[in-house]
This record gives C-alpha cells, sequence and structure tokens, in this order.
C-alpha cells in the first residue's frame, strides 16, 4: 500500500465520515487516553503551554479533547497524511499549526520545538511501532510523555476467522489472511512494552481495551470498516466497497450479522532521562 493511496482514501473516502465514528470506538479510546494523561497530572495548572504534537491528527478530535480539559494553555501541533483531514482539524482549532506529511517524517517538522506530549493514535499499522519511538523519543522534553494507542493484530477475530473461511474464499476468489505478514501492528501488550523499554520510556499507564462491534448487515459493516477508516485499505484490495447486489445479499444471508470485537493497546510512557 503506497503512501499516495492511503492518502488518496483519507482525502475521498475517510475525511468527511470520520467524526461520524460508527460503533464510537474512536470517541471511546481518545477518552480513554485523556482519563490516562489526567490521572498523570499533565494537564494540572501550571504557568507554561502544554506543547502537544499529535502525529496521524486526523481532524482534531484528541486535540479537542485535551483543550476541553485546559483551554487555552493547551498549544495545538499536528501531523497527517491528508489534507482534507488537517481542513477538518482547523475547523475545531484555529490556531493549530499543521503540517501534511506521513508520520515516519515525524522528526521533520516543527524545527527547534520540543514537546511536553506527543501522541501518535491508530498510527502503527501505517508506521511500525519500532521506528515510531525513537522519533518521538527525540522530539519529547525529558520528562515529557507519549500517548500511544494502537490496534494489536488480535483485532477483528470474528473478520478474520470470516475472511479466512473456506466459503467466503470460494465465493470471492479472495486469498486468505494472514495477519502475521500483513499488518504491521504489534502483536500484544507485551510487544508495546518491549518497544517502549527498549527505548527508555518508563511505562506510566496502561490499558488493553476490548471494544464490542455489532453489525446488523453488510451496509453497517462498510460504514464502520470503509467509511470510518478502520479497514479501508484491505476492503479496497479485495473490492468489497463495490459488490454487486447479488454478492451483497450473499453476505447478508450467510455472513450478517456479525458480533466481533477490536483489540487497542492504551498506553501513556514518560521520557525520564536525556
Amino acid at each position: 500500500m503506497t503512501t499516495d493511496t492511503i492518502r488518496r482514501q483519507y482525502n475521498e473516502v475517510i475525511a468527511t465520515h470520520y467524526d461520524l465514528d460508527p460503533q464510537s470506538i474512536t470517541g471511546n479510546t481518545l477518552d480513554r487516553a485523556v482519563r490516562q494523561i489526567s490521572k498523570q497530572g499533565i494537564l494540572d495548572d501550571r504557568p507554561e503551554p502544554i506543547r502537544v504534537y499529535d502525529v496521524g491528527m486526523g481532524t482534531g478530535l484528541f486535540l479537542m479533547r485535551l483543550r476541553a480539559l485546559a483551554g487555552d494553555r493547551i498549544q495545538p501541533f499536528g501531523l497527517d497524511l491528508s489534507q482534507k483531514m488537517i481542513d477538518c482539524a482547523y475547523q475545531k482549532l484555529p490556531d493549530l499549526v499543521g503540517a501534511v506529511d506521513t508520520a515516519a517524517n515525524l522528526e521533520a517538522h516543527f524545527p527547534g520545538q520540543a514537546f511536553d506530549l506527543i501522541s501518535t493514535h491508530f498510527i502503527s499499522g501505517f508506521v511500525p511501532l519500532q521506528m515510531l519511538a525513537p522519533k518521538v523519543w527525540c522530539r519529547l522534553e525529558v520528562g515529557g510523555y507519549w500517548s500511544y494507542l494502537g490496534a494489536t493484530k488480535g483485532s477483528y477475530p470474528g473478520l478474520q476467522a470470516t475472511v479466512n473461511s473456506r466459503l467466503l474464499r470460494w465465493t470471492f476468489g479472495a486469498p486468505p489472511l494472514d495477519v502475521n505478514h500483513s499488518v504491521l501492528s504489534p502483536k500484544d501488550q507485551q510487544e508495546v512494552f518491549t518497544v517502549m523499554e527498549e527505548t527508555c520510556f518508563v511505562i506510566r499507564q496502561c490499558e488493553t481495551f476490548e471494544p464490542k462491534l455489532h453489525f446488523r448487515d453488510f451496509d453497517e459493516f462498510l460504514e464502520f470498516a470503509y467509511y470510518g477508516g478502520w479497514l479501508t485499505p484491505f476492503i479496497e484490495a479485495v473490492g468489497l466497497h463495490k459488490l454487486s447486489a447479488l454478492k451483497r445479499y450473499f453476505l447478508n444471508r450467510f455472513i450478517f450479522p456479525m458480533d466481533d470485537h477490536h483489540v487497542i493497546e492504551i498506553h501513556l510512557a514518560q521520557k525520564v532521562t536525556a
């Protein structure tokens, strides 16, 4: 999957639907990350502004949550691959300092600026955690925090089993899905721990969040997975967004309704030494 393809998907498919948050997974996960930050006291009264760099900021939902708690003490910086997503964030945060680029280049922007808090939310499927960690470390102040959210390879076990079923593969001619080789996300919580600790971060808060999902029919699944941005690259790769009426009927007859769950790691780590 090329950077240009991912950018197009966010600009043309996801940006106008992102804030609708079907199944409320994004909002509920961000709320949990904000609670970790609040519990650690990062947003407590202090004379200096809180410089926040949101890498892969999307439409600014996380920065808005921080601002709701800390007001103008939040000094927002953001990076996103999609100009259209950033434009949505500007509407929420007129003082946002934004840049368009892949998260793999997070260190190239806002030169000379160090940050009190850096967030990387839902981007480890595009940029490996092992690559993100040292880049985040270099842009944080000593004492600064890294807010990490990311799905693991254990996400969507029901969907993974369905995709790999003989019936579905025979009907659609799709190859088997091997997440261990096709997905960049970490395997589990232990892998997140290992990468953070090897980069000399101290983990202050951690949680594995497993929100339930329910799709009544194929259209509801498509609203979440394709237009909501969760599985857009996979859906386009096999053409699920362009299915004929007959194949949609087949899925609604034999596959849906479907219950599943996500697996999301929510971590707050601190840089305690230079």
